[in-house]
């Protein structure tokens, strides 16, 4: 079984949206959105998503990887990157035109979503300068692909083109995901800290935001 590293595209999404929805669904505060959401309603959900952030990523730098087994050609991990850009003012002025209202699934827990991305907003105009800065928004594996590299090797890939700018990385962790990330240069500068109770739940949860400064880390 061998993997390799593509070009992410448009038509990925019907078969990356279910280990999406996977990848999430377990996470302390990920996981308590959609506690009323059917299935079907978190596939639209996420599919819209997919194919809005790749109709915009001349706007906003978006960039995907995909992992696919070599042997099957199935994908078994996906990255979406938002690499660091400079706009034309025609490409601003046209960004400024664009719909950044979120619109979520009946059924969501509305004060948690709402919380969770006013405190996300906030922490990504502090840390991460969109002309300078990149940032990794997602990193998802196929459950049954786990404990293959598929993470790293991803990773690697976004890194290395931030390396090339001489540019610093931005991300926020799980505490799943933070010993990955900590290989790979990321070093903690802030917190997401949610009181559960209030939507739901039964204790505060915090999740970390990390910044890697160029050329930290494991890239090779």
């Amino acid at each position: 079984m061998g993997f390799q590293v593509l070009p992410g595209e448009l038509s990925d999404i019907p078969e990356v949206v279910p280990f999406h929805i996977a990848a999430f669904k377990d996470d302390p505060i990920m996981g308590q959105l959609w506690p009323n959401v059917t299935y079907e309603d978190q596939f639209g959900y996420y599919t819209r998503f997919y194919r809005k952030h790749f109709a915009e990523k001349h706007l906003t730098g978006t960039v995907f990887h995909k992992a696919i087994d070599t042997d099957t050609g199935k994908i078994v991990a996906y990255a979406k990157w938002r690499y660091a850009i400079k706009l034309t003012p025609e490409q601003r002025a046209e960004k400024e035109k664009l719909d950044t209202t979120r619109v979520y699934p009946k059924g969501t827990n509305e004060g948690l979503y709402n919380e969770l991305f006013s405190q996300l907003d906030k922490l990504r105009k502090k840390y991460c300068d969109e002309e300078k800065d990149y940032f990794m928004h997602i990193l998802i594996v196929d459950p049954a692909y786990q404990r293959k590299g598929l993470g790293s090797m991803l990773l690697r890939e976004g890194l290395a083109a931030a390396d090339h700018d001489n540019a610093r990385c931005y991300i926020e962790a799980s505490p799943k995901g933070l010993g990955l990330y900590k290989k790979h240069g990321w070093k903690e500068c802030d917190d997401i800290v949610i009181d559960m109770r209030e939507f739901g739940g039964t204790s505060i949860r915090s999740e970390k935001c990390l910044m890697r400064e160029p050329g930290a880390g494991a890239v090779a």
